[in-house]
């Protein structure tokens, strides 16, 4: 068989004399395609045993080059590999280029319609388009039009490819005056258009008009090399690096068409424009990923904000509704208050009025005073302290000094700070009251003292912080303490309700010393 990669016009092979194949069936068939590989059995009837010859002759119109590629001549199987190869780079491969170039070429025409800012889609799809117009050849067995115009129109467009490709790159890079650069690729492209036809209708070879653009490729390069210096990225080095490649593919192309030069065999542009393509699909799908990931990450924030600001109002609203839980107890507090004091505690003062003005039993005017020191004491425990131990205290001291002082007892104060109780509530200040106000009782009722101090401090007890509040007197001491009555049971069980400790027993001084110890977190 015989085998070539390439044979540009109408060509006829004999065979020792024989016509074996021609590519055009007469003079007026003007089909071409002369990018098709051939492989040509020959007929063993026709084949000598000493010498053949095999003639290939070649038609060129006026103005038209001719060119052969590779010749060999072999057993069929050995060379049926070599054309399917050839066949599939030469002509399948161009032809599915072109179709996927298209149909990306409409994807990138519609988002560039919907979003114009985007010039970059623009530019790919005039690349694309204006590719598939000159892969036409690899789809016609003969031209629709007049063969010669033709072949012209499809000769200017490499001109035009070659304008769109500098543009849509520069657009891509983002390179400086960047639309200087591409009004000068035009003009230099048309300038290389116009030498093209003035070197035709000269009658010259039309080749150097495509050299043209050599210079024009070598300062890309450097202008395309220094964007990418410029901004790193790898969407932009991958971009420069088909860029530079789809030149290269397109100046062999120029050899390889314009000239005899065999080249690697087969026209590479179109796969210089895949590599861009797929350049650009790389760098979209980048894009598109750090843009997913953008959201994302804007919607974690924005579901981290919406949780905070979804806690913050439901902290507001507990807030709100402890205030208004708060407000509704210090309105049925006052309410309490008021009625305590206006009803049993305004009854209790008359009562100590008359008593006092009728001269009655001491004991009588006596348990009165005690039964409003207790109201009062009871009311106090009403008032909000904000967990305040030393105001609570304070509280006290207010009412008992008057009668301590009357008793011939000096009140010493000693509580100066100590922290807050964060669970002292209505409920937990009477009970401490109480427990205090047992003790002045017995103080004033057993230890023959004349001197009663009380004290607050920090105190840390079994790994637990919490205050001691010590109440000591300078009496007798433990020895006059009764020995029966519930003062002390009911002291120790009110210490208790608090999940606080409660000591009774002789002071530093000699008297004695009832010491409450108090803890920060009741558990």
């Amino acid at each position: 068989a015989l085998f070539s990669d390439r044979i540009r016009e109408r060509y006829r092979i004999s065979l020792n004399g024989a016509e074996l194949y021609r590519s055009n069936a007469d003079a007026a068939d003007r089909s071409f395609a002369w990018h098709r590989p051939l492989l040509l059995p020959l007929p063993p009837p026709l084949l000598r045993p000493t010498g053949n010859v095999i003639t290939l002759e070649i038609e060129a119109a006026a103005g038209h080059a001719f060119a052969v590629g590779t010749l060999l001549v072999g057993p069929e199987a050995d060379l049926r590999p070599v054309y399917r190869r050839t066949y599939f780079l030469s002509v399948t491969g161009p032809e599915t280029v072109t179709g996927v170039m298209l149909i990306l070429s409409a994807g990138a025409l519609i988002f560039w319609l919907v979003r114009p800012s985007e010039r970059v889609f623009g530019w790919l799809a005039i690349v694309g388009v204006l590719w598939a117009l000159f892969n036409t050849q690899y789809f016609l067995d003969a031209a629709p039009i007049d063969d010669a115009v033709y072949w012209a129109l499809n000769a200017d467009t490499i001109f035009l490819v070659f304008a769109a490709t500098l543009s849509f790159a520069a657009t891509f890079l983002d390179i400086a005056r960047r639309r200087g650069f591409i009004i000068g690729s035009a003009a230099i492209s048309g300038l290389g258009l116009a030498l093209r036809h003035g070197l035709i209708v000269a009658g010259l070879p039309a080749t150097p008009a495509y050299f043209i653009m050599w210079p024009l490729g070598g300062v890309t390069s450097i202008l395309f090399a220094l964007a990418c210096v410029r901004a790193a990225t790898v969407e932009n080095l991958v971009m420069l690096g088909a860029t530079l490649v789809a030149l290269v593919f397109g100046f062999h192309d120029l050899v390889f068409v314009a000239s005899g030069w065999p080249g690697v065999g087969f026209q590479l542009q179109p796969y210089g424009g895949l590599l861009m393509f797929l350049a650009f699909g790389f760098a979209l799908g980048r894009r598109v990923l750090v843009a997913l990931a953008t959201v994302e990450n804007i919607n974690n924030l924005l579901e981290q904000r919406v949780g905070e600001a979804t806690s913050q109002l439901r902290h507001s609203e507990s807030e709100r509704r402890r205030l208004e839980v708060t407000r509704a107890v210090d309105g049925e507090r006052e309410r309490l208050m008021r009625e305590i004091h206006d009803g049993i505690g305004s009854s209790l003062i008359r009562a100590l009025a008359v008593a006092q003005r009728e001269r009655q039993s001491p004991n009588t005017i006596e348990t009165l005073q005690r039964s409003i020191a207790d109201l009062r004491i009871g009311i106090d425990s009403l008032e909000p302290i904000g967990g305040d131990v030393i105001m609570l205290l304070a509280t006290l001291r207010h009412r008992t000094e008057r009668e301590l002082n009357n008793a011939g007892l000096t009140f010493v104060w000693k509580a100066m700070s100590a922290p807050p109780l964060p669970w002292l509530d209505a409920v937990g200040a009477l009970h401490i009251l109480r427990i205090l106000q047992e003790g002045i009782s017995n103080v004033l009722k057993h230890a023959d003292a004349t001197e009663i101090a009380i004290d607050c401090i920090a105190c840390r007890r079994d790994d637990r912080d919490g205050v001691l509040v010590t109440l000591a007197d300078n009496g007798r001491g433990m020895h006059c303490r009764p020995s029966t009555g519930n003062g002390l049971g009911n002291m120790a069980a009110r210490a208790a309700a608090l999940n606080a400790s409660f000591e009774f027993g002789s002071g530093t001084r000699g008297g004695t010393a009832l010491d409450l110890w108090l803890p920060l977190d009741r558990g």
